[in-house]
């Protein structure tokens, strides 16, 4: 298996810490906590939350069934996920919290996990169009 192709499965399970910090924002909404972010927040963290659902799945067929229907997922799974990404990460300066301060948890830190994962996923994107991948996918 290429370096490329391992990169890739990487960059994409490293998405379901999306879901886990979304499902954590949601489910304080939902219950009416204190710690939960404003409301301006729920379509992210909704997003977040069905991409980094699916990041487990998409990796998981990475390794085991790679097709060209399955880059093809991936490649729309990349850009919806990076369009995500800059539209909370634009929503940050715009609608800011900082719902753990306690554990350092304010804008700068979530301005700089969103860009961290931005980099992340575009390198995934990136990686889709290496001809190794491209072969590996039977594209």
């Amino acid at each position: 298996m290429p370096i490329q192709i391992k990169v890739l499965i990487v960059t994409t399970a490293w998405m379901v810490f999306r879901a886990v910090g979304a499902g954590l924002f949601l489910f304080l909404g939902a219950i009416g906590s204190d710690r939960a972010a404003s409301s301006d927040w729920t379509i992210a963290f909704l997003g977040d939350f069905v991409i980094g659902t699916m990041a487990l799945f998409l990796a998981y067929n990475i390794w085991k069934k790679p097709s060209a229907l399955l880059w093809g997922i991936l490649l729309a799974w990349n850009a919806v996920g990076i369009f995500d990404l800059f539209g909370a990460l634009s929503h940050s300066l715009s609608a800011p919290f900082s719902p753990f301060p306690e554990i350092g948890m304010n804008e700068i830190s979530i301005r700089t996990i969103l860009s961290l994962n931005t980099v992340i996923q575009l390198i995934a994107l990136l990686l889709m169009f290496r001809p190794q991948v491209k072969a590996y996918f039977r594209v």
